[in-house]
Formats: C-alpha cells, structure tokens, sequence
C-alpha cells in the first residue's frame, strides 16, 4: 500500500492541504508564484502553510475533521482563495467566474465541474464559491462592502468632497494606462528592478527603479500600477478635463489581486500579507480611484467602470511593450544613482 501523502499549497487558487496531486495541481497550474510541497504528515503541511499564512491556524481543526470524513471519496470541491473542504450551507450554490481576460466572458456557474472545465488551462480568470446568485454576480461586477472601510473615509464624506457638481458635465474621452515591472539578475548582487507606465492619450512616461525591499518582479509590477493609480487620482482631481482610464498589465497577480483578491482584506490583513507594505497603498489608490468613477458615473462612457485588465505580455501590443521598455530603464537608474 503506498505510503499516505499531504499535498500543501500555500500559494494559489486556493491554500490548502489535498489529498492527492491531481488536487493539487489544479491549483497551482498556471497560476504565477505558486507555493507548494509534498509532505508524509499532516502536522508538516500544516506547518508549510502557517509560515505564510498566519490565519491558517484559525481554521485548522474544521480542516482536518473535514479532511479526514472525506478521505477516500474522490476529489474535494474547490473554493477557490481557502482550503477545500465541506460547507453548511445546505441551497445551491454559484461558481463566479471573473475574466481579466479580454477574450474570455465572466460567467457564473451552478455546477463546480461546470466551472472547473471552464477555468482550466486559461489565464486572466479568478473564481469563488458563493451562496446567493447575488453575491456571485457582485464579485463579478467587483461590489465590494468594505472599500470605504479601506480608504478611512465614509461614503458620505467621499461624495461630498468627490462628486462632479455640475450635473450636466460629460466627459467621452478615454485612455489605456499601460504598466509593466523588471527584475534583472535576481540571485545576484547585481540585482535590481524597475518599473514603467505609458500614458496612451498624453504620452507621459514613468520610468524609475524600486527602491525598497528585494527587486522582484512582483514587487516591481505592484508599484507600476501603484504610480500610474497616483498620477490619475492627480488627473481626477485637479484636471478641469477628465478622462476615463483603463489600466493594462501584464501581471496576473496583480490583476487578480486588484479585481477581487482585495475585497477579502481589511487594513490589519494588508499588514501581514507578502508584500503588505506596498499593497496597502496600492489597494487605498486603486478603491479610491474606482469610487471616483463609480459615485460619477453618469459623467463618464460606459458608466464609468474602472477596469485592470490583464494584457498578454511579450504579445506585441504596442502600448505593452513601451511599459516593458520603461521598465527596463527604470532598473538601469537603480545602478545610476547608486
């Protein structure tokens, strides 16, 4: 008989220990920065798992009883952002898919196999279990309970200093924000990173090094869009003319991160997560950006929506590939002024 194995993934669609590898690697196939290891004991996995995850070990005991009366019934039904494992809710239940994708549509699933067939092999989807068909299509259309919560201010307050005050004012223009991050020579004492952001419709550039923390990519894509989210709050608020913009980048993670991952946070969570000390800010820029356009909708095209779309990188989009340029230069200015 062959020995017992766990299957821990801390990073992925959904953290969690599994039973087998088939399990296992529906969550980490595909998925950018996965974190996962085989283990011969449960108490290891679960330890694999607390190192990343602090809140883990609130749920560890409802984890391994599930486990356990599920062990030899075939796979588990996934939920997607949390361990797998059994629910008491008795109703139906909605599988939301959400596509950063341009080519994929989000759709909403009642069949978890339904759902599964669809994700599988495709980039630029996120997906989450849901009770209620409402809150499967609020995760879609990215409503979120808690965003004013993370920019410390109420809804009353935002709309009063926010809201366009000339009712009849329209606004038709629009423009795509590209972002792009560099990490060159990781492992190497000549490591460093960059990032880049081109303004379709004005031209302005960013091209400047990271300066905190170790020059990774992701590190590097987070504050590409962290810097282009800054530069339109300035144009929201100040410009007398204001444009509708869609940012575009070629990182999964951050895409995923900014179109639903963060509803899951409140500001103590942002603290202890990998990269807490420059998401935090990036998630305060981008609710406050999304707000602007969401309480002035009928000011802007298309109602205003404020998109992160996920761009193919390397794909030949003009705009893509002047982000990466930037980029790369911003990381070149990292040995300049050093």
């Amino acid at each position: 008989m062959a020995k017992k194995a766990f299957y821990a993934v801390r990073r992925g669609r959904a953290l969690g220990i599994y039973d087998t590898w088939d399990q296992c690697k529906t969550q980490i196939y595909g998925y950018q920065g996965a974190q996962y290891k085989k283990f011969s004991t449960l108490s290891e996995a679960q330890d694999f798992i607390k190192a990343n995850s602090p809140n883990y070990s609130d749920s560890r005991l409802a984890d391994e009883s599930s486990r356990k009366s599920h062990l030899g019934k075939g796979k588990l039904e996934s939920k997607k952002g949390y361990a797998a494992g059994v629910s008491k809710h008795q109703g139906p239940r909605y599988y939301s898919v959400k596509s950063g994708n341009p080519s994929i549509l989000s759709k909403v699933f009642t069949s978890w196999p339904e759902c599964q067939k669809y994700v599988s092999g495709k980039r630029g989807l996120t997906y989450q279990k849901f009770n209620s068909q409402k809150e499967a299509l609020n995760f879609i259309a990215g409503i979120s309970t808690k965003d004013y919560e993370l920019i410390s201010i109420t809804e009353g307050e935002f709309k009063s200093k926010y809201k366009i005050k000339d009712k009849d004012k329209k606004f038709e223009e629009h423009s795509n924000v590209y972002c792009d991050g560099s990490a060159i020579a990781n492992g190497t004492s000549k490591s460093r990173a960059g990032y880049g952001v081109f303004f379709e419709s004005t031209g302005e550039c960013i091209a400047e090094p990271l300066t905190s923390g170790p020059p990774t990519n992701n590190r590097a894509e987070i504050q590409a869009v962290s810097a282009a989210l800054g530069k339109i709050w300035e144009h929201l608020t100040i410009a007398h003319k204001k444009i509708k913009f869609t940012i575009k980048t070629d990182s999964e993670y951050v895409s995923k991160l900014l179109n639903d991952r963060y509803m899951t946070f409140n500001n103590e969570k942002m603290k202890t997560i990998e990269n807490g000390d420059l998401i935090s800010p990036l998630v305060e820029k981008f609710v406050k950006v999304k707000k602007y356009y969401e309480i002035n909708g009928t000011h802007f095209i298309d109602g205003g929506k404020f998109e992160i779309c996920w761009v193919k990188g390397h794909a030949g989009e003009p705009g893509n590939e002047k982000a990466d340029e930037l980029a790369k230069r911003g990381a070149d200015k990292y040995i300049l002024q050093n």
